[in-house]
């Protein structure tokens, strides 16, 4: 059985609170504030360093996204990258609000998928601003858990789109090849990303004159391993015309860079004893034949065949045979 506190016990508690001789709630609040929570297991910050590229690659697909509505609704059309989170695919899920359009793309060359998710209140903005309606406050609209047909058909057009774009967005950092397989409403029919799997989720916040809603690309994280090296750099402009650049440069330095050239007359192989025995006059026998092709050395590799003779009084060597690949 629980203790309990004598009359004067109680007393003498309440005195000392009142007094401050014990810390109350408030004041352990008041003092915690100089720290804050940090999840140790959390590898957000890890995972957004490596895959740094992505963000670059957002930029690019809002602005080509926004030009490509604009044209599609013959209205102008702001595409902003709101943030991007790395969560588990599962905990995504429990959030969506129905009805929803999960459409499910593959990405072969990766082995792995992504999604595009098209929320209800966009989709209802897209109705409006296409078929041209009286943009309805989202709220008056009235909850639904399927799309109309219509609602389906424009859905598709603007994925397929945005697939198209996220292409282009890509290019820069790694040729992304994406087809769409399938379109699903509820969350729990997505079965191609496991629901223990980490994927990137990048919302966007697609506003029209009047009206707005959320487009949200999920892509699993898994499938980037392969490409990461491409990109944990954010490129911001055509790598292939900076390197077309460079190229140009490093070949004119090394068109006027200078190479110890010399040809080889023939070779003698004597030893130290018959060498010392040398004097003025005695004729020394090379291996090479005066009329035969001589060797011609660029920085101590044979590179060059040529022929003995004389050019305007000097020596000299004409070239009879071309560069040669380096001996193994």
């Amino acid at each position: 059985m629980a203790e309990v506190l004598s009359q004067s016990e109680i007393d003498a508690l309440l005195s000392a609170v009142s007094t401050g001789d014990v810390e109350t709630d408030e004041e352990v609040a008041g003092a915690s504030m100089d720290w804050m929570a940090y999840d140790l297991t959390s590898q957000e910050k890890i995972i957004r360093s490596r895959f740094a590229g992505l963000e670059g690659i957002n930029d690019r697909f809002s602005s080509q996204f926004r030009v490509t509505l604009s044209n599609m609704l013959k209205r102008t059309v702001t595409v902003n990258c709101t943030h991007m989170d790395f969560v588990r695919f599962g905990d995504y899920l429990t959030n969506v609000l129905l009805p929803t359009s999960l459409n499910v793309m593959v990405m072969p060359e990766l082995g792995g998928h992504a999604v595009l998710v098209v929320s209800s209140k966009l989709t209802y903005a897209l109705v409006d601003a296409y078929y041209g309606g009286n943009e309805r406050p989202y709220s008056k609209i009235g909850g639904r858990e399927e799309f109309t047909s219509i609602e389906k058909g424009l859905i598709d057009k603007v994925v397929q789109a945005a697939g198209r774009d996220m292409e282009s967005a890509w290019a820069l950092n790694y040729p992304l090849q994406i087809n769409l397989i399938r379109s699903e409403s509820n969350p729990q029919f997505v079965g191609s990303i496991h629901s223990s799997e980490l994927v990137a989720v990048i919302s966007f916040e697609v506003e029209f004159e009047n009206l707005s809603g959320p487009f949200v690309i999920l892509i699993q994280l898994s499938a980037l391993e392969s490409v990461q090296e491409q990109l944990s750099v954010n490129l911001t402009s055509d790598v292939s015309q900076d390197a077309e650049k460079w190229r140009t440069h490093w070949v004119n330095e090394l068109m006027n860079l200078k190479l110890e050239t010399r040809a080889e007359i023939g070779q003698l192989t004597r030893s130290l004893k018959q060498i010392r025995k040398w004097k003025k006059g005695d004729e020394l026998v090379l291996s090479q034949d005066a009329a035969g092709p001589l060797q011609v050395y660029i920085e101590g590799l044979p590179k060059l065949e040529g022929l003995m003779g004389a050019y305007r009084g000097n020596q000299a060597v004409r070239l009879t045979g071309g560069l040669k690949p380096s001996p193994k």
